[in-house]
């Protein structure tokens, strides 16, 4: 099964960009102390994404990862949330998300992808790193009531990627509130209206809604 080409065209630049340009990661985050070696692990990586070495990139968001969950630091649990836990998660689902789309080699090339090529452990890898990204931003969140800016943004990212992942893996029920949740968080996220509009959802009571939701904060 053949999808449209400008409905792949429209996720090999979503994805491109966010593996380039991520304004919400660590990169752009001020830091406590005891988070600097994983923080500047991170920034590494997302610089290694900008030199489009995905492989390389990876090893460095798993070595930041590892750092955020040492007992000394204890980004992943407790009160003591840190956001740059779920900007690396996100980051980790983006690469194993395109890697299940276009392989290892990232050949985004192509104009259309065959659903029998994807990688179903790249793609459920993807789908789990995720989720984990968008439930560490809701528990962050709960935290830092007062920086909606920040979370609604950075959520919206996950939830957009994330109905991209659902979408490819033939649950787009599942795709369809994944991107709708991307709207109610910030009803300016394209990626999420345009992949609603490629499978001819209308994405206007999602952004309406997400508008409703912005005006409260």
């Amino acid at each position: 099964m053949n999808l449209k080409p400008i409905f792949v065209l429209v996720i090999i630049i979503s994805l491109i960009l966010q593996l380039r340009n991520c304004e919400y990661g660590a990169e752009h985050q001020k830091v406590d102390p005891k988070y600097e070696n994983a923080h500047l692990t991170a920034i590494s990586a997302q610089n290694l994404l900008k030199e489009k070495k995905p492989k390389e990139a990876l090893e460095y968001y798993e070595a930041a990862r590892r750092e955020m969950e040492h007992p000394n630091v204890g980004a992943d649990k407790g009160e003591d949330i840190y956001i740059n836990y779920g900007f690396v998660m996100n980051d980790i689902g983006v690469i194993h998300l395109s890697w299940a789309l276009y392989g290892k080699e990232l050949d985004t090339e192509r104009t259309q992808i065959d659903m029998a090529n994807i990688d179903p452990q790249e793609l459920q890898t993807a789908t789990q790193a995720l989720r984990e990204a968008i439930d560490f931003y809701e528990r962050w969140y709960k935290h830092n009531p007062n920086d909606y800016e920040r979370y609604s943004k950075a959520i919206s990212e996950s939830y957009a990627n994330l109905g991209v992942a659902l979408k490819y893996a033939g649950k787009t029920d599942e795709a369809v509130a994944a991107f709708a949740q991307s709207l109610l968080r910030n009803p300016k996220n394209g990626n999420a209206e345009r992949s609603l509009t490629m499978l001819e959802i209308n994405p206007k009571p999602y952004i309406e809604a997400g508008q409703k939701e912005m005006e409260k904060h």
